[in-house]
């Protein structure tokens, strides 16, 4: 056994882990699609900008009316029309004319440049022209497309907007609205999280703490399908016994009252005579148990089935076993599952930090092997050092910052990690 905390990939968890699909797409509103994965590529059904438009405040004209404008001389043009922001333009601007136009106006037809105001001057008509229309005297000439928008220079018809598998922020939110109402958008996954223990059955305490032994484990893992956008169904808590287990389990798998995508069962699972969850899921009609090995965190089973295309995880209750596990096989499945890309383009990848390995970590054997580290800046550089086996769960939580993967080895003998050897952290959520 090793001397440190690890938790062991088995060929069962990745093939489980690779096994998974996206969910079904769903028409989502782009107001509300934040955090959440594009089913399908997007892209702009119109040219941006869709007509000509003004990038200055100022008049739109025909360059060639301008032509000779000087300070001393200017050129007066009619002021005919105005194109406000946010309306379409519907007026032709004829030669001698001017509109008044603003920054994102469209233009009228026939003009092909924007004098800007700080090369005009409105003038009002005598009093005896009083029909007639104000003067625009322009000051500078004009060169043809001055000042001007065409249609598709920001972005022709056709483009990209963003690509099946992106993980939406908002910059996307805010690109997509300019053209769709709504998106297609896969479903988020619900995880229904099961804690099991008599010991957690009873009255909350009376010791007026924040919230009783049982919930911890359950917050971790809320926490943890929030950061990844999926929803989160606290399906209670059983106590010591398969048949009770079995109906808190039927009820979240398809065909259930709350039917989940991925359900976590915490503790029962070791080889205790109270320990049911894995006696209690292999016993869900069309139940198939794709992995129940005790190898995978520090002697601490996890098993690992499915009903239909519900994934089931019996999870340890130990908060290091648990969090961890979470964190490294739980959140890609969760990932999977909400359609999010494995391209390193799409992916929401975990935050991590290089380090300096505080001690030698030999080879466990040739599974992946996962260990929890805790960060200490020391000498002027950030050390990652491993968590001891048998370390106390309370101090762990405060302690602990993240993990480090070894690649296995089938030569025992070779390879491991020396003591100042550069890693990399993931850091947890």
């Amino acid at each position: 056994m090793s001397l440190y905390f690890c938790l062991r990939e088995t060929a069962d968890i990745t093939a489980f882990l690779a096994g998974a699909s996206p969910l079904q797409p769903e028409p989502v509103s782009v107001s509300a699609a934040l955090g959440r994965v594009l089913a399908a590529d997007m892209h702009a059904p119109v040219p941006c900008p869709s007509t000509h438009r003004s990038t200055r405040d100022g008049y739109a004209v025909r360059a060639a009316d301008t032509a000779g404008a000087n300070p001393a001389a200017p050129v007066l043009l009619h002021l005919t029309g105005e194109s406000p922001m946010g309306r379409p333009c519907g007026g032709t601007l004829q030669k001698g004319e001017a509109w008044r136009v603003y920054t994102g106006s469209t233009l009228p037809e026939g003009a092909d440049a924007v004098l800007m105001q700080e090369f005009a001057a409105l003038k009002d008509q005598p009093a005896e022209s009083k029909d007639a229309p104000p003067v625009v005297a322009a000051s500078a000439p004009c060169a043809e497309g001055e000042n001007i928008l065409a249609p598709g220079a920001d972005m022709p018809q056709g483009a990209l907007l963003a690509q099946a598998g992106t993980r939406l922020g908002t910059h996307h939110m805010a690109l997509l609205a300019q053209f769709f109402r709504d998106v297609p958008l896969y479903r988020k996954p619900v995880l229904g999280v099961l804690s099991t223990g008599d010991e957690f059955c009873g009255s909350a305490p009376q010791s007026g703490l924040a919230a009783c032994q049982s919930n911890t484990n359950a917050l971790l893992l809320g926490g943890l399908a929030a950061s990844l956008g999926a929803r989160c169904l606290h399906l209670g808590t059983a106590p010591d016994n398969a048949q009770a287990l079995g109906q808190h389990l039927r009820a979240a798998v398809p065909g259930g009252p709350t039917p989940c995508d991925v359900i976590v069962v915490i503790g029962g699972s070791s080889g205790g005579r109270r320990d049911f969850s894995a006696q209690a899921i292999a016993g869900l009609p069309g139940c198939n148990i794709c992995g129940n090995d005790q190898r995978v965190s520090s002697g601490r089973p996890l098993t690992l089935a499915r009903v239909g295309q519900t994934a089931i995880w019996g999870l340890p209750g130990h908060s290091l076993s648990l969090a961890l596990a979470a964190q490294v096989f739980l959140a890609p499945l969760l990932q999977r599952l909400a359609g999010q890309q494995t391209l390193p383009q799409h992916m929401n990848r975990q935050p991590s930090v290089l380090a300096r390995l505080g001690l030698a970590l030999p080879v466990e054997g040739n599974a992946p092997t996962h260990y929890p580290v805790m960060l200490r800046r020391e000498h002027g550089r950030v050390t990652a050092w491993p968590v001891a086996a048998g370390t106390g769960k309370t101090a762990v939580l405060r302690d602990m910052n993240g993990w480090i993967t070894m690649p296995g080895s089938d030569d025992m003998s070779r390879g491991g990690l020396r003591r100042g050897a550069a890693v990399r952290v993931h850091l947890f959520a």
